[in-house]
């Protein structure tokens, strides 16, 4: 049995066994994930999005559309934010734990939302990188 992923490479089921590189309470493993979900959960979304699909943040809201569509969306913004789930599980290979991608979401938005941020940013090298470039002296 073969699922094709968002980069349209199939992966047997065997393949996609790979753990996730945080638990879904670990939350403040990376605080600036964590209170960019808490303050505005829908930029996040948004944000998580773009580096899914571009490999890098991209502005403030992220994607943009996604970004509108989680907040038009309010709390039941679990409802797209969990496909996006499974496409990060598809992309990376990961495990669906602790139990479904939509149930994950559905009861715990705000941890998952914060998981999920925290793959696609380790996965694509943004984990620890530095909010600003470093500052160089002008010499006279």
């Amino acid at each position: 049995r073969f699922i094709t992923p968002h980069n349209n490479n199939p992966r047997s089921l065997s393949e996609m066994s790979n753990p996730w590189s945080t638990g879904l309470f670990d939350c403040f493993s990376d605080i600036g994930s964590c209170v960019c979900v808490y303050f505005c959960p829908s930029c996040s979304y948004g944000q998580i999005v773009s580096i899914l699909n571009t490999g890098q943040p991209g502005g403030a809201c992220g994607d943009c559309g996604s970004c509108c569509v989680f907040c038009l969306l309010g709390y039941f913004g679990f409802v797209v934010s969990c496909g996006t789930r499974t496409q990060i599980r598809n992309k990376y290979g990961l495990r669906e734990e602790p139990c479904s991608d939509c149930l994950v979401h559905f009861l715990c938005l705000a941890c998952a939302l914060c998981q999920d941020f925290r793959e696609v940013k380790k996965q694509n090298g943004l984990m620890g990188a530095a909010a600003a470039p470093e500052v160089e002296e002008m010499s006279r």
